[in-house]
């Protein structure tokens, strides 16, 4: 198997012929350096993945037969659901990509309070595509065959509305807070966790998250970046309750 992993939003099947186009064929050409007849494993985000041959390449093409069909499951038995408060640039972007190798299964972007960016339909709708291409490069790296769930930007308010009799075990990172994360000893298979943004949360939202079955936790006596805290959280749950347990 081709240590090489693309994703493609085209639908994979055995024998069929899959077109890489603009700079996903120039990463393939350029980056990669790969040739005709060289072998790569493609996925679709869908569960499996599939060896495939390079049959032509130009510098703005890639053309490759796919070969069969492969059932390699590595997603995390723990479900979790990372609510994201919004940070700038490259923050962000780590976010998203730590939470993806760490195995999140939905991530949904959430404007707070404090957050310092604001964001409009249009850009929001472009910020959602560019950080769903950060997740599905995360999984090319570290081997997921499904990608996670990058929701539409929402603010925590309307977010909490919409989901207020949601059942299920509900986490927010709070400095001060007296629970710890190795409190939560009850076993669990399913949780949402909320991080905030660069500058937390107000005491309204806390109130809210409270109101809403969000549990506080503490994380040490440290404060932590908001895109360090939402990778030091999963990491932890995972060891608790999930496949680095």
């Amino acid at each position: 198997m081709s240590d090489t992993r693309l994703y493609t939003d085209a639908l994979l099947a055995p024998g069929e012929a899959v077109a890489l186009h603009d700079d996903r064929a120039r990463y393939v050409s350029r980056v990669l350096r790969l040739r005709p007849d060289d072998v790569v494993t493609l996925f679709d985000g869908r569960g499996a993945e599939y060896p495939a041959r390079i049959t032509a390449l130009s510098k703005d093409r890639v053309l490759l037969t796919v070969d069969e069909r492969r059932e390699v499951d590595r997603e995390s038995l723990l479900r979790i659901h990372l609510l994201q408060g919004i940070s700038r640039g490259e923050r962000m972007d780590f976010a998203v990509q730590k939470a993806t190798e760490l195995g999140v299964a939905r991530m949904t972007p959430v404007l707070t309070e404090y957050s310092v960016v604001k964001l409009k339909e249009k850009r929001a709708q472009k910020k959602t595509q560019h950080w769903q291409a950060i997740a599905a490069s995360a999984c090319e790296q570290c081997g997921r065959n499904v990608l996670p769930v990058v929701e539409q930007p929402i603010t925590l308010r309307n977010w909490m509305g919409e989901h207020h009799t949601d059942k299920g075990k509900r986490i927010v990172l709070q400095p001060g807070a007296n629970t710890a994360v190795s409190d939560l000893c009850e076993p669990v298979d399913e949780i949402t966790v909320l991080v905030g943004p660069e500058g937390g949360f107000s005491d309204t939202e806390y109130e809210l998250a409270a109101a809403c079955h969000f549990q506080a936790v503490g994380f040490g006596p440290r404060i932590l970046r908001t895109e360090t805290a939402a990778a030091a959280i999963l990491t932890a749950l995972q060891t608790l309750y999930g496949d680095l347990a």
